[in-house]
């Protein structure tokens, strides 16, 4: 489906606001958060080469392993690219079996404590329309943890012109947009001030235009 100009104003709307646009800080542990979109990887790499972290945690199950991808799960896809930029493979933990984020912590803990470590900070690298659910799911997840959050540097415009289809980038902006009015109201997530009514009328919009491949069961 090629998106109208109405459809790609609200999609930059909702880019904008999911995005919360950090700057990446130093940390003691990298946790890099799985999913269909392969540049997470290329984003911990340089995290990694920059000397910001000694150490990255990769989390992701079978749910959503990128498109083409030979391998059998989110976070042995990411690995790959990472090793394939000489990230060390003893700087890398792999854990498999989350799918959804607030997996992605819970794992990411167990698999840390089987390692006997105790990182006090973190920086985790996610999508970039879900920099903002990450953070508030963090502060409801991880209480008392030093959090941030990042993503891949690129453009709304760049991105749309990537590997990922654009029909499916504004569904994925419009799900997420309402999944943080939803998670927010049953308690699943701390998103600390309510989505703004004209961000909900932009996902809406969206997925009444037919980007609705995302939308809440």
């Amino acid at each position: 489906m090629t998106p109208a100009a109405d459809d790609l104003r609200h999609a930059r709307m909702l880019w904008d606001y999911l995005r919360l646009g950090v700057p990446a800080r130093p940390a003691d542990c990298l946790l890099v958060f799985g999913g269909h979109d392969i540049g997470v990887a290329r984003r911990a790499a340089e995290l990694y080469a920059s000397g910001l972290v000694p150490f990255i945690v990769v989390s992701g199950g079978s749910r959503a392993v990128p498109d083409n991808s030979e391998f059998p799960t989110e976070a042995d896809a990411i690995a790959d690219v990472l090793l394939r930029r000489d990230i060390p493979k003893d700087a890398i933990a792999l854990g498999r079996l989350a799918s959804n984020t607030s997996e992605n912590f819970w794992l990411s803990a167990e698999l840390l404590r089987d390692l006997a470590m105790a990182p006090q900070t973190f920086l985790i690298v996610t999508k970039p329309y879900a920099e903002r659910r990450t953070m508030a799911t963090a502060r409801r997840r991880w209480l008392g943890k030093q959090v941030a959050v990042t993503s891949e540097q690129v453009s709304f415009d760049d991105y749309c012109a990537g590997s990922i289809p654009v029909d499916r980038i504004l569904s994925m902006l419009a799900g997420e947009a309402l999944r943080l009015e939803s998670y927010a109201a049953t308690g699943l997530i701390d998103l600390g001030e309510p989505v703004p009514t004209g961000i909900l009328s932009a996902a809406h919009a969206l997925q009444e235009a037919g980007f609705n491949s995302r939308s809440l069961k």
